[in-house]
């Protein structure tokens, strides 16, 4: 039987977990959902606070909360720009298909990390969806510079920013999430 103190971890890990999977629902279907807009980062952050203040974890615990701590912020950017995405894609373009099929693909990867307490193995693959939304990124500031539109121009690189972001925030999640598994400097 587990104690309090694991079924409260485990609440926050089960918590961030299905902050995750809403996040990715939406973006995956192109629309915001019902679990997405139940996204509540001030109370996931009172709940690892609370935590914190009950428990008093030392050590490998104390690291994992205070990464909880940590990674909200970078959820709620991934989750803004989940929504900013969603609300302003409707035009065709073959890189920001690429950089959201690497989104998708970014948080698909860390969800599975979180739920199969994996992080280490999947690690470096974030690392490399990162560094290829980034090239891909690059690419299309170059294409855009070749379009006569300010308007347009603005409207992709806003997207495409957006999207890099998701990949990025993933990224440092993942190495918080490390952290508190390993200890390792960040």
């Amino acid at each position: 039987m587990l104690s309090s103190f694991e079924k409260a971890l485990n609440n926050i890990n089960a918590k961030f977990v299905g902050y995750i999977e809403a996040i990715e629902e939406s973006l995956k279907k192109k629309e915001l959902t019902e679990e997405f807009f139940l996204i509540d980062l001030k109370e996931f952050d009172n709940e690892v606070i609370k935590f914190l203040a009950l428990f008093h974890p030392q050590g490998e615990f104390l690291r994992e909360v205070v990464a909880y701590l940590k990674i909200s912020s970078f959820l709620a950017k991934i989750k803004k720009s989940t929504k900013a995405f969603i609300k302003k894609y409707d035009f065709e373009d073959e890189k920001i298909e690429a950089l959201y099929q690497n989104a998708i693909s970014t948080i698909d990867v860390l969800k599975l990390a979180v739920k199969g307490d994996t992080i280490e193995d999947a690690y470096s693959t974030i690392i490399s969806y990162e560094k290829i939304a980034d090239e891909i990124y690059k690419e299309l500031v170059l294409e855009v510079k070749q379009k006569d539109n300010v308007d347009e121009i603005l409207k992709i690189l806003n997207i495409a920013k957006k999207l890099e972001r998701i990949s990025d925030s993933s990224k440092t999640i993942a190495s918080y999430l490390l952290f508190a598994k390993e200890g390792l400097e960040l």
